[in-house]
């Protein structure tokens, strides 16, 4: 029979062929068939095959805020009250000082205030000078001042409290402020936050209908601010009061407890 050779450059020819053939059996096998990933979907990147993760980009997409308000009442009240003592030297403005606020943390405790819920919260001694000819100073003398901020925990008592101390501070009693809150909001905060979602998911849904899109999956989500907003508040300062006159009254109202999220969807 005869023989058939085959030249050197038929051979490459040949190898090469086969390659080609075999390369592209290859990317035949692992196509996903959707034609590469360079889809138009603004909130989309990075889909590979074979896998359900999608990641989307939380700088596009639709950007909505939420607030949830939530109002409760007041459970304890923050008194802040003290003494102030101006007198000729440092010795007899503390001693007076000293006295005045002994007599009111007393009546504090014979009104049922617990230790723990009197707490000091500023004390200072400084000249006090007031200005005549030619810009000198002239010294008056010295202040002493003793601040407490004291909680009450039956609001109902709140007047009553505040008379007595008064009563016992006599002209040095000062009365800053009277505060009411809820001690604890942690309940309160919940519900404002369900608020706050479902008012973005509504903004999100209302932007999305007018601009003829459809909302999609929640991307990201973060609480902006959390506030507490007391409806009553009075600040004042008091003299010795009468006896015979008529009592303090108080009105510790309603609070108002808001949390802010921001929400990004993305675009379907």
């Amino acid at each position: 029979m005869p023989s058939h050779s085959t030249s050197p450059a038929r051979k490459t020819a040949l190898l090469l062929s086969a390659a080609l053939m075999l390369a592209a059996l290859l990317a035949g096998c692992n196509g996903n068939g959707n034609g590469g990933t360079d889809g138009d979907g603004p909130a989309t990147s990075g889909q590979s095959s074979g896998s359900n993760t999608v990641v989307y980009d939380t700088n596009s997409g639709i950007h909505a805020s939420g607030l949830g308000t939530v109002s409760g009442e007041p459970d304890i009240a923050v008194v802040s009250l003290g003494v102030e003592a101006l007198r000729d030297t440092v010795a007899e403005a503390r001693n007076d000082a000293a006295r005045a606020l002994a007599a009111v943390v007393e009546e504090l405790r014979a009104a049922g205030v617990a230790e723990e819920d009197i707490r000091t919260a500023r004390f200072s001694i400084n000249p006090r000078y007031q200005y005549v000819r030619d810009g000198e100073q002239e010294l008056l003398g010295f202040l002493v001042t003793n601040t407490l901020n004291v909680t009450l925990r039956d609001l109902g008592a709140t007047g009553d409290v505040v008379d007595s101390a008064a009563t016992a501070g006599g002209d040095l009693i000062r009365v800053q402020s009277v505060d009411f809150r809820i001690e604890d909001t942690v309940a309160l905060e919940e519900e404002a936050r369900v608020l706050a979602i479902e008012d973005a998911i509504e903004k999100a849904d209302l932007y999305a209908t007018q601009l003829d899109v459809t909302r999609g999956p929640l991307v990201s989500i973060s609480e902006g601010s959390f506030d507490t907003f007391p409806v009553a508040e009075a600040r004042f300062a008091v003299a010795a009061m009468d006896s015979a006159g008529p009592p303090t009254q108080f009105f510790g109202g309603e609070l108002e407890v808001s949390v802010r999220v921001q929400a990004v969807f993305a675009i379907e």
